[in-house]
């Protein structure tokens, strides 16, 4: 499980399931097509499903684990950010 914030719900932090690693195959403006494996270093494996989620009409929001781990933005910088990746 991850924190989870979106632009959608500007003040609000919740948990959802995301996968450490993925691949993703995309197309490029020439047509051309590309793969790529993005991880948990970087985050961007997480960005990635956030994003495509978004292109697929799912919000975070949708992914929530627990509706108790809904929190507002100050919640989450009090209780969770030290043990978030968004912490470093």
């Amino acid at each position: 499980m991850v924190w989870d914030a979106c632009l959608s719900f500007l003040s609000i932090f919740m948990q959802v399931e995301r996968y450490e690693w993925i691949t993703v195959r995309y197309q490029d403006l020439l047509g051309q097509w590309h793969e790529t494996r993005a991880g948990r270093e970087d985050d961007l494996a997480e960005l990635l499903q956030h994003e495509i989620d978004h292109l697929d009409g799912i919000l975070s929001i949708d992914r929530m684990v627990d509706v108790k781990s809904l929190c507002s933005r100050e919640e989450f910088e009090r209780q969770h950010r030290a043990d978030s990746p968004y912490g470093r």
